[in-house]
């Protein structure tokens, strides 16, 4: 499944301090705003700073997920979707992961009609790490 996505979007990079590049809570309500528009997904209010970017805990059909979402490159970003960190049992759902590939898909949805936003490209989670991983342009395959 691809979970990864790198987007391109003009929204300023905040980071959460002066000697580091990552990206700061304040830094990424912009795309906390793209997440509201996926239709039943809820989003706790205060968001998580990690020591590479921000999570959003977010539910949806009873499920529970989290997305991050760092700086990746000059004007680039990267977000992340996964099973909710304490729901174990999800990890093995058919129904859960049923519904993580909806919201790949439906973030997907909003990404494309985020005018501001060019160059979607989707990863595997397991190419991460590779010099030049294979992008996709849809999260699901077709």
């Amino acid at each position: 499944m691809r979970t990864h996505v790198t987007f391109r979007h003009p929204a300023e990079f905040v980071p959460f301090s002066d000697e580091d590049g990552i990206l700061c809570v304040k830094g990424a309500e912009w795309f906390a705003a793209i997440l509201r528009r996926v239709p039943g997904l809820e989003i706790e209010n205060d968001f998580c700073q990690e020591d590479w970017g921000v999570v959003f805990f977010t539910r949806r059909n009873k499920k529970q997920f989290w997305i991050g979402l760092s700086f990746w490159d000059e004007g680039e970003w990267i977000a992340h979707f996964h099973h909710g960190s304490f729901a174990f049992f999800q990890w093995f759902s058919t129904s859960a992961n049923n519904e993580l590939k909806r919201l790949l898909s439906d973030a997907h949805h909003e990404l494309i009609l985020e005018q501001a936003i060019t160059d979607i490209a989707w990863y595997e989670e397991k190419d991460m790490n590779k010099a030049k991983p294979m992008s996709f342009s849809t999260p699901l395959e077709q």
